[in-house]
C-alpha cells in the first residue's frame, strides 16, 4: 500500500516500543523492518534491488519489508516489477522533500542532485524506524556518517557492473553486507582490501529476470533491416567520450544513413546537463535515421541495449548487459588512454578500440559482423565472470536469501 511522506506518531511510538521491551527483555522476538531505498531522478537503479525486496517479502515472514520512492517514476517501475512476484508483501512508502526545495531543485539539478540529501534528512524519522537499509547506491551511507544512524545496518546492492575506477572506491567496502554481481567483484574488491570478511554475498544480476519478465521481445525502432548502432556514452568526463567525440560521433550518422543510430547516453549525463555540457544541437532531431532518447525508462530497462546489433561507448556498465547477447563491441579512446594493461578498462578488449571517428568509425562498423569471431568466446568469459548465472536458482533468490540469513543472526531473539 502507498503511504505519505513521514511517520505517524503511533508507528514512532511503536518503533521505540521495539526497541526498549527488545533491550529490557532480550528473550522477545520481535520483527525487522527491512527498507528498501531508491533515492534517485531516475529509474535505472530501480531493477537493482527492487527484486530483492519482493523475494526477501516471499521467503522471510519474520521481516517487515518496506520499499521507500522518491519519485513517482521510481515507484511506478516498482508497481510494474511486483506483477513477476505473486504473494509479496512489500509496502510501498513515498518519500517526500519540503516545498520549498521543490522550488529550487529544477535548478540545482542540472548541476548536482542535492534532492538525494534533502530525501535523506526529511525523512530521518523513517530510516530510524528500520533495523536494515538496502540500497542500490552509496549515498544512503550518509545516514551514519552525517545523521548519526549508528545502529541502522546498511546493505548495498551495486548498480553497475562495470569496470570504471570509480566503482572501486573506499565506499565499496563500507557497508555491514554488500551483495556482488559475479566474481570479478570478489576479485577486485579484494585485491584493493575492500571486502569485509563475511560481509558479501556473490547474487547475480536480478535486473536481467526483471527485463526477461517485462520485455518479452525485441522493439523495431526503424522502418528499415539496416544496422543499428547504439551510443552509451558514460557522464563521467574524464573518461566519457561524449565531450571529445560525442557530436563527431552524431555527425557521422548525420552523413552516413545506411547505419541507424540509437543514442541512448547514460540518464545522468543530460540530467546533469549544465555540468557535463549535454546539449545537442537540432538538427539530429530531424534525421530519420537517429533516434535519440536522453534518459527514457528505455534508456535503463536494456529496450535498447536488446534491440541493437552493435555496441558503441566508452565506459558505461551497460556494455556488459548489451553482452547477454554476445555481439560486436566499438569502443571510443575520447582521452588517449593507454588502457591494454588498465583493469578498468577490461572490457574494451572485447572489441575493436578507435580514437578517430571520422577515419576509423565507418570502417570499424564495416568489419564488425566479420571480427566478431574473433571477440565471441572473450565475451562470453567475462560476462561469465562479471555475472553469477547458474539457472538453479535466480538472482532475486540468492540476493534474499544473503539479506535474510545475514539480518536473521542479528535478530534480537
Amino acid at each position: 500500500m502507498d503511504v505519505d511522506t513521514g511517520l505517524h506518531r503511533q508507528t514512532l511510538d511503536n518503533s521505540f516500543f521495539r526497541r526498549f521491551t527488545c533491550h529490557r527483555f532480550p528473550k522477545c522476538v520481535m520483527t525487522m523492518r527491512v527498507g528498501f531505498l531508491f533515492n534517485h531522478y531516475e529509474v535505472h537503479q530501480v531493477p537493482h534491488a527492487a527484486p530483492y525486496a519482493f523475494e526477501l517479502s516471499r521467503r522471510y515472514p519474520q521481516f517487515e519489508v518496506i520499499i521507500a520512492c522518491s519519485t513517482n517514476q521510481e515507484m511506478t517501475l516498482v508497481k510494474e516489477i511486483a506483477q513477476l512476484y505473486p504473494g509479496q508483501r512489500c509496502e510501498l512508502r513515498s518519500l517526500g522533500t519540503p516545498w520549498y526545495y521543490n522550488l529550487v531543485d529544477p535548478i540545482v539539478s542540472k548541476w548536482a542532485f542535492g534532492r538525494k540529501k534533502m530525501v535523506l534528512s526529511n525523512n530521518l524519522d523513517f530510516f530510524r524506524s528500520l533495523d536494515a537499509l538496502v540500497a542500490p547506491e552509496r549515498h544512503c551511507m550518509k545516514l551514519r556518517t552525517t545523521h548519526g544512524l549508528k545502529d541502522l545496518l546498511m546493505i548495498h546492492t551495486r548498480h553497475g557492473a562495470g569496470d570504471r575506477k570509480g566503482g572501486f572506491d573506499d565506499r565499496s567496502g563500507a557497508f555491514d553486507l554488500t551483495l556482488l554481481p559475479g566474481q570479478k567483484y570478489v576479485d577486485r574488491l579484494g585485491q584493493l582490501g575492500l571486502l569485509k570478511e563475511d560481509a558479501y554475498a556473490v547474487a547475480g544480476w536480478p535486473k536481467f529476470e526483471v527485463v526477461r519478465g517485462l520485455r518479452q521481445t525485441r522493439e523495431r525502432f526503424f522502418k528499415n533491416d539496416n544496422p543499428v548502432i547504439v551510443y552509451n556514452p558514460h557522464f563521467d568526463q574524464t573518461v566519457s567520450s561524449w565531450r571529445p567525440m560525442g557530436l563527431a560521433v552524431l555527425d557521422f550518422f548525420l552523413e552516413n544513413s545506411q547505419f541507424n543510430l540509437i543514442f541512448a547516453p547514460h540518464v545522468v549525463l543530460f540530467k546533469r546537463k549544465a555540468r557535463h555540457r549535454a546539449k545537442l544541437p537540432e538538427k539530429y532531431a530531424h534525421a530519420a535515421n537517429i533516434l535519440i532518447d536522453k534518459g527514457s525508462a528505455f534508456s535503463a530497462d536494456m529496450t535498447y541495449m536488446l534491440a541493437a546489433d552493435i555496441y558503441l561507448g566508452d565506459v558505461s556498465s551497460q556494455v556488459y548487459e548489451f553482452l547477454l547477447e554476445p555481439r560486436p563491441c566499438i569502443y571510443l579512446n575520447g582521452h588517449q588512454v593507454s588502457w591494454q594493461k588498465d583493469p578498468h578498462y577490461f572490457h574494451w578488449s572485447l572489441g575493436q578500440v578507435i580514437a578517430d571517428v571520422k577515419a576509423e568509425l565507418g570502417p570499424a562498423i564495416e568489419r564488425a559482423a566479420a571480427s566478431q569471431t574473433a571477440y565471441q568466446s572473450l565475451q562470453e568469459e567475462a560476462f561469465n565472470y562479471t555475472f553469477r548465472t547458474e539457472k538453479e536458482s535466480t538472482a532475486a533468490e540468492r540476493g534474499a536469501d544473503a539479506i535474510g540469513q545475514f539480518l536473521s543472526a542479528r535478530h534480537v531473539t
